[in-house]
């Protein structure tokens, strides 16, 4: 299993736990994601889990609309088990896929991709009333991949501004900041 893979399935189960605590009366809540709900949140994993699926089959492959997704909890656990098959498949790794980014084995995608949903973790998390347990290590690996990135991740729209936090901020809290959200929210 490579190092890529690895870091993207940790990433993933972080958020399947957060889906899993979410109260039922709380999928319409209002996420730190501007204009998204905790449904919204959970479609977009679903829709990257979708995408990435296509991609280690070689073809296009588009996840739902936000408002398509009823039953988030079912949805992404159907979009999960279905990922997680796809890449764990012989040779999805090597497969050449034409990402937002630009043509380049799913195993290099999956290498900045972790990120996405490590964030979304913590979108969740709050949108619900959880404590979003990041993991300190993976923070700091995306810490430190999004300060590599500098402004370039904030032209896609992805994150807004970085927030200001103290010196002594824990790598989650800094993590969390330079994805232009409040860590503190």
């Amino acid at each position: 299993m490579s190092e890529n893979l690895r870091t993207f399935v940790k990433a993933l189960y972080g958020f399947d736990a957060v889906v899993s605590r979410v109260p039922a009366t709380a999928w319409s809540n209002e996420s730190p994601c501007e204009g998204w709900t905790a449904t919204d949140v959970v479609a977009h994993n679903i829709g990257m889990n979708h995408m990435i699926t296509g991609f280690t089959n070689a073809v296009d492959a588009v996840g739902p609309a936000h408002d398509a997704v009823i039953d988030a909890p079912t949805a992404w656990g159907e979009s999960l088990d279905t990922v997680l098959a796809a890449i764990d498949s012989k040779g999805a790794l090597q497969v050449e896929a034409s990402t937002p980014w630009g043509d380049m084995p799913v195993d290099t995608f999956l290498g900045f991709a972790w990120v996405d949903p490590l964030t979304h973790t913590w979108d969740l998390a709050c949108a619900t009333g959880q404590d979003a347990a990041l993991d300190s290590l993976l923070c700091g690996r995306g810490l430190a991949q999004l300060e590599r990135a500098g402004d370039s991740l904030r032209g896609s729209g992805a994150f807004g501004p970085a927030v200001e936090v103290a010196d002594d901020a824990s790598v989650v809290d800094r993590f969390i900041a330079i994805t232009g959200r409040d860590p503190v929210r």
